[in-house]
């Protein structure tokens, strides 16, 4: 899945370090790029793309004005140097705020998001148990960035402040980011929790008892306080395939 995105900056060496980001994802599809807001805003009133990703300080017209001053705004990622601007970001909704220097891994996380953001509100009423088939994230691990795809994973495993992904193939990936904020990251619904140690591909589930949940030939411990959300969420994907 390619996301339309134009890139706004008035310092031409960030606009330049954004385009390289977004090549490296080879999930944005860059329509434009501005380091003049009032350009920017020019286009976004004729031309629609999923998500901007803009500076908010710039001479003339803020990042902030501009997204304010479009009827249908598309998805926006902010950036700047003045984390003052935060709280006033997102009362704009924005998807997340970027503080300069943005890093590659900063970068792609947000890019994560957007990602599934899109991907839980799909055209023609697509359910959100198609979800597995169609998206991807990346982790950071070892000295690069891997893309792994959310239908190929079958659980993660916290590890203190790293993270143990488990998927299809048998492999495992390593990450230094926490299962919580990993958790936080991802598209709502896809994983589970069944521990406070293991988040689980809830569409790879194939049975669950009192005290364990069983992803192919792997158990893994089911807590006492995420049994009914777990349970909660396999009715729901029966009564899903019932209907169909």
């Amino acid at each position: 899945m390619k996301i339309s995105c134009a890139l706004l900056d008035d310092d031409p060496l960030v606009l330049d370090l954004l385009q390289a980001y977004a090549a490296l994802t080879d999930v944005l599809d860059v329509k434009a790029a501005f380091n003049d807001p009032v350009a920017a805003h020019a286009y976004l009133l004729h031309h629609e793309v999923q998500v901007l990703f803009s500076d908010v300080t710039m001479p003339h017209l803020s990042g902030l004005d501009l997204v304010r001053s479009l009827q249908h705004p598309p998805m926006v990622v902010l950036m700047t140097a003045h984390p003052q601007y935060a709280m006033e970001g997102f009362n704009l909704d924005a998807v997340d705020f970027l503080l300069k220097p943005i890093t590659l891994d900063r970068f792609l996380r947000a890019v994560n998001k957007v990602t599934g953001l899109l991907q839980t509100t799909l055209p023609n009423g697509a359910s959100g148990e198609t979800l597995p088939e169609l998206g991807s994230f990346f982790i950071r691990t070892d000295a690069q960035f891997v893309r792994l795809h959310y239908r190929d994973v079958l659980y993660m495993e916290a590890l203190k402040d790293f993270t143990k992904i488990n998927t299809a193939d048998g492999r495992t990936h390593l990450t230094l980011v926490n299962l919580k904020n990993l958790e936080e990251q991802l598209p709502a619904g896809l994983f589970v929790r069944t521990h406070r140690s293991y988040l689980v591909n809830a569409a790879l589930i194939d049975s669950v008892s009192n005290q364990e949940v069983r992803v192919g030939a792997q158990a893994l411990p089911l807590g006492h306080t995420y049994r009914d959300q777990v349970t909660a969420r396999i009715v729901h994907r029966a009564l899903i395939r019932r209907q169909h």
